[in-house]
């Protein structure tokens, strides 16, 4: 998806695909925030820009480059010529840091240890990755032409080249990200429409126009607003298990207005305000997030075991001997952070 010039990335090649793939694509990300070894260094996540996935760490220096491929016997030519996309970026001036091929498992025929669903090249037998690797060349030939030689940087390549089979579902994807101790407290049909949703919001992020256009720093990428903040797909997902959207939530929880009812209007909006501003912090501060997942189990527990509206008795029976790991986790914003969830709850 790329022309080089100096450090200029062209994208090129960039394209709507229909649902099926999309959903593979959705399993591509998920693989690469919660289950392959770079997940923790990544914080941005792009779409159909690089590639049809790439990851990119926080200061822009370095891309995690997913193609993904949904299609069932793949032979070894076709795997040879959708490595292309990734080869291309091999040879760009920014700085790729691993090629991963995403696809369904492929035949056991080809591979000489069966029993790993990711592996490098070196794991095909001898004659299917001679054919992977025809299937390559003849891709870089018919693209690029005869006027400069790519066998060493296709060697290089194939050396580093990552091949993911597929082998989880939607709902056991969207469990590795989320962050309860318990994977069960929601049902499968609940996960399973949450990947539905953030399936959706990756499409909609195809929607700008990209083609042709150019950057020079891989952080500029973000400029088209084809990407999401892990984040941002953190808060996704802990507002659909709650079941509000926290963030955007204006009003005074019904079950915590015992909190406000004496207060003057403009004092009330202040505290609401400030235990808003207290949970974005906590959940928006990689050094806190666990603990505000941590709590938010704690609560979904007690009101699944015992469903009570009382915020005070739920606050005394779970939290009273908590000590604050986080100034702006007080026991107040707490009990607005219980009033939410029961609110969402039922």
């Amino acid at each position: 998806m790329n022309d080089i010039h100096y450090m200029n990335y062209t994208f090129k090649n960039t394209e709507k695909n229909n649902e099926k793939a999309s959903v593979f694509e959705t399993k591509s990300l998920l693989y690469l925030i919660g289950k392959s070894d770079s997940r923790k260094e990544i914080e941005f996540v792009t779409f159909d820009c690089f590639n049809d996935v790439s990851g990119i760490d926080k200061k822009g220096s370095n891309i995690w480059d997913i193609q993904s491929k949904n299609e069932a016997n793949l032979n070894p030519k076709k795997i040879g010529k959708y490595f292309f996309t990734l080869f291309d970026n091999s040879i760009s001036k920014l700085n790729f840091k691993e090629y991963i091929f995403f696809c369904r498992q492929l035949n056991d025929e080809y591979k000489i240890d069966t029993s790993i669903r990711s592996f490098k090249f070196s794991n095909f037998k001898i004659n299917t990755g001679s054919r992977i690797k025809k299937g390559l060349v003849d891709e870089v030939l018919r693209v690029k032409g005869t006027s400069q030689n790519y066998s060493s940087e296709i060697d290089l390549f194939l050396e580093n080249v990552l091949i993911v089979e597929d082998d989880t579902t939607e709902q056991e994807y969207l469990k590795l990200i989320t962050k309860f101790k318990n994977k069960s407290l929601k049902t499968d049909d609940f996960y399973l429409n949450a990947f539905k949703d953030l399936r959706d919001i990756q499409s909609s992020k195809k929607n700008s126009l990209i083609e042709n256009h150019t950057i020079t720093n891989i952080i500029d990428v973000i400029s088209f607003n084809r990407h999401l903040r892990i984040l941002d797909i953190d808060t996704f997902l802990i507002c659909r298990i709650i079941g509000v959207e926290i963030f955007n939530h204006k009003s005074i929880p019904f079950y915590f207005s015992q909190f406000t009812n004496t207060l003057q209007i403009e004092d009330a909006k202040d505290l609401i305000q400030d235990c808003n501003s207290n949970l974005s912090r906590c959940l928006f501060n990689k050094v806190s997030n666990n603990e505000f997942w941590k709590i938010c189990e704690k609560i979904i527990n007690s009101l699944e075991t015992n469903y009570k509206t009382d915020v005070e008795e739920i606050f005394e029976n779970n939290f009273k001997s908590y000590l604050a790991k986080y100034s702006y986790l007080n026991d107040l914003t707490i009990k607005y952070l219980t009033a939410l969830i029961i609110e969402g709850f039922k």
